[in-house]
């Protein structure tokens, strides 16, 4: 037995417009049908029902706003077979509660914001969205304020909105990045410039492999918002500085933390059993100060997996060191694609390592 949300609403107002003629009737057929339930359909039922509870949310650092722990990927939703695929996509994930997008100016050349901007379309009040200004592309090398502004403007265009919910800088890796960031004209006086004009609520930065260069990020003094950041079984220690090293740190400045690279950067460790959406959500989550964590989605069948995987519980601390220890005996480091030197986001070794 199974049905939408939509049709249980449906076939519930009907009966509740019957109920006034039917007298006893309805509820003698009702009482009849239910005892003819088999254990199994009536267990069916409730599973299909706890499905169409909303996917939890948490808040979003210091702020009042709160987030879907499942947070979509532009990437991925823009590798999906078709732009209508992925409106789809995105049309199931709202209708369950998910209201965290993310995505990149340069991911896909551009394309990856446009489909976002066109699966969105019509909802764009029910999503947190956010995007990220690419301080390394080639365009805008110096990676400064004006540069960061024209990339602005471009992804408010392709999102088809005019402000964005969190506008990130896109991966920060070293001590001449963060010295780049916070010089005079660089990307941070964009961010205050936009904050400022309305065009964007909160700001953050995000990054894949160096921890202390985040550290480095805070204690320049600049009021972050949020970061994303690796929060993945995957990475073996390179990951769990991240987690040992800033958790604390950002939970003490409530700036929020975005989970990503659950699965590495591509489908390989997923492909070879090491880790799922369970895994992955229940890991990340088993963090407070996780808000929420992103996932690779191109297909409607992982969304409705990590939907389902929303609502387990968080591992433990004791389930969680005991899960870091498994994954690193079974080598698993070497799926995680973003470790490797020179990965960016959104360039040619994300689709190498999605494919391999």
């Amino acid at each position: 037995m199974r049905f939408s949300r939509r049709s249980f609403l449906k076939r519930l107002a009907a009966a509740a417009t019957l109920l006034p003629f039917a007298g006893g009737g309805l509820a003698r057929a009702q009482n009849h049908a239910s005892s003819e339930r088999t254990g199994k359909e009536s267990d069916q039922t409730q599973e299909n029902l706890v499905k169409e509870k909303p996917v939890p949310r948490r808040q979003f650092g210091r702020h009042a706003d709160m987030l879907s722990v499942v947070g979509i990927g532009g990437l991925t939703l823009g590798g999906a077979e078709s732009r209508e695929e992925a409106r789809r996509i995105a049309h199931r994930a709202i209708e369950a509660g998910i209201n965290f997008f993310e995505n990149a100016w340069d991911y896909r050349s551009g394309e990856a914001e446009e489909w976002m901007g066109y699966a969105l379309s019509g909802n764009r009040d029910k999503v947190f969205l956010m995007t990220k200004v690419c301080t390394h592309s080639k365009p805008f090398p110096e990676g400064g304020k004006e540069g960061a502004m024209r990339m602005l403007e471009d992804s408010l265009r392709r999102l088809r909105t005019d402000f964005l919910d969190l506008w990130m800088i896109h991966q920060i890796e070293n001590d001449f990045e963060v010295e780049r960031a916070y010089s005079p004209g660089g990307v941070l006086e964009a961010l205050e410039l936009a904050k400022k004009q309305g065009k964007v609520r909160y700001v953050g930065f995000t990054g894949h492999t160096n921890p202390q260069s985040h550290l480095k990020m805070l204690e320049g003094g600049f009021p972050f918002d949020a970061t994303l950041m690796p929060v993945s079984a995957l990475g073996a220690l390179s990951s769990r500085q991240f987690e040992r090293l800033l958790m604390p740190e950002l939970g003490r400045r409530k700036v929020a933390v975005l989970g990503m690279k659950g699965f590495g950067g591509s489908k390989r460790a997923h492909l070879h059993g090491l880790v799922n959406a369970e895994k992955v959500l229940r890991y990340s989550l088993s963090y407070p100060e996780v808000c929420c964590h992103v996932i690779g989605i191109d297909k409607m069948e992982y969304l409705e997996k990590a939907i389902a995987a929303s609502y387990l519980e968080p591992m433990t601390p004791t389930e969680r060191e005991a899960f870091q220890v498994a994954v690193a005996a079974q080598g698993g480091s070497r799926f995680a694609a973003y470790l490797k030197e020179n990965y960016r986001d959104g360039h040619c070794e994300v689709e190498v390592e999605l494919n391999a």
